[in-house]
């Protein structure tokens, strides 16, 4: 997959291209279901497969205050395209000069000028051009102007439930993270370097890896989770308190996890931590003795739980 981080530096293509557009947050199970219909295509018509997305979330632009939180970074986007053997990715700026663009001229300027296209492949709800007045009825109308098949695909639903990536932050930041994950195809993860705590987990037996988190992640509603840590490409069980620490008084979110079974120096780490399971919520104990117990029952359950899940 050639990865393209701005298509104004004179980036096109002569060649026959399938593209898919969108916003693509988390490429859940419905956006892969859609990158499914581009690579079919490429497939049946000898054509390049290409999506072409965004740097940043839109809203991130037009309404900052109300943007909504991400469920997956920049470099995760990347990497999760990659697995899906398309040929070209297309990350764009999405800037004022963009967001004033209407619809039309956001087809041709940016797209048909640059780009030999046969197929355009969106979703049911897709939306573009300034302020979003452009969706699938004029883009099948400027179809027959700029000679491009257009392909709608239609929602993905499961129990009832369209899924969408409004969907699953909220499901995330309910701590429904098993759902979540089913909905993304993946489990849920945040990624980030590991830095210096308070040293209380080992002092009480229980050292733990502090994460330093990119606060734009949605995060999981507070409490204990199951989880699976990767360390140099190799994965851990480990046990994450989601919260403020309210035994100790704390103030601000901290993301912290015992992993078990490994006592390596993680300072200065990247790692990903991903979300397997909700154990319980975040508790604030009377004393540093019932914390301590808690957290070896909170161990025994982790380990009764992966000695079934293995």
């Amino acid at each position: 997959m050639q990865v393209v981080f701005n298509i104004d530096k004179q980036h096109s293509l002569d060649d026959p291209i399938a593209i898919a557009l969108g916003t693509f947050d988390g490429i859940h199970i419905g956006h892969q279901m859609l990158i499914q219909q581009l690579i079919y295509i490429q497939k049946t018509f000898g054509c390049h497969s290409l999506v072409y997305t965004f740097l940043n979330n839109p809203m991130e632009l037009l309404n900052p205050k109300n943007a909504p939180s991400r469920i997956i970074t920049l470099s995760e986007k990347i990497s999760k395209f990659n697995r899906l053997d398309i040929d070209f990715l297309v990350l764009n700026p999405f800037d004022r000069k963009l967001a004033s663009m209407s619809p039309q001229d956001f087809i041709e300027y940016m797209l048909i000028k640059k780009y030999n296209i046969k197929y355009i492949v969106v979703g049911y709800d897709f939306r573009f051009g300034y302020l979003g007045s452009g969706d699938t009825k004029l883009l099948e109308k400027l179809s027959e102007i700029y000679g491009y098949e257009l392909i709608v695909v239609p929602p993905l639903s499961l129990g009832g439930e369209i899924i969408s990536s409004t969907l699953i932050r909220k499901l995330v930041r309910e701590g429904d993270v098993e759902k979540a994950s089913m909905y993304l195809g993946t489990p849920y993860s945040i990624c980030g370097e590991i830095v210096h705590g308070f040293g209380r987990g080992r002092r009480l037996g229980f050292p733990t890896a502090n994460l330093e988190f990119d606060t734009r992640k949605t995060i999981p509603k507070s409490g204990i989770y199951l989880t699976k840590v990767m360390i140099d490409g190799v994965y851990h069980w480990g046990m994450t308190n989601v919260g403020s620490n309210p035994t100790f008084n704390n103030e601000g979110l901290f993301i912290e996890t015992y992993i078990l079974n490994y006592n390596n120096d993680l300072y200065g780490t990247r790692i990903k931590l991903e979300f397997i399971k909700r154990i319980r919520d975040e508790i604030k104990f009377s004393n540093i003795e019932d914390l301590k117990n808690q957290i070896t029952k909170d161990v025994q359950w982790a380990k009764n739980y992966i000695y079934k899940f293995q």
